[in-house]
């Protein structure tokens, strides 16, 4: 019996990247760790990305995700793609940032 197309599973890829300095062993302790990390991947973007980190039980980054690239003020993030990343990885938790490609850190709370 052969499936309609209609009815075809669809695989998620999940593109592992190489990086010079693996971050598999890196544990978050504070917000300063995270921001440490989240700036060696996308500080230097001309563009804004949002990432996330998944974390396991013991704050030990077991995965990062550019989960959007956006234009150089915004990054307009759907909440499904950020869940998405976490539960292929089985992350016991998230951490997301994103960065300001002109420099100005905007303060949102003043």
């Amino acid at each position: 019996m052969e499936l309609n197309p209609i009815f075809e599973v669809v695989r998620i890829k999940q593109e592992v990247r190489e990086t010079s300095e693996p971050f598999s062993s890196y544990r978050i302790a504070s917000p300063e760790d995270a921001q440490e990390l989240a700036a060696s991947f996308i500080a230097d973007e001309d563009r804004e990305v949002f990432l996330v980190m998944m974390l396991n039980t013991k704050n030990q980054v077991i995965g990062l995700h550019r989960a959007h690239v956006g234009s150089l003020n915004a990054s307009i993030v759907h909440p499904r793609d950020v869940i998405k990343s976490a539960i292929l990885n089985n992350a016991a938790s998230i951490i997301v940032s994103h960065q300001h490609p002109s420099g100005d850190p905007i303060n949102i709370v003043s």
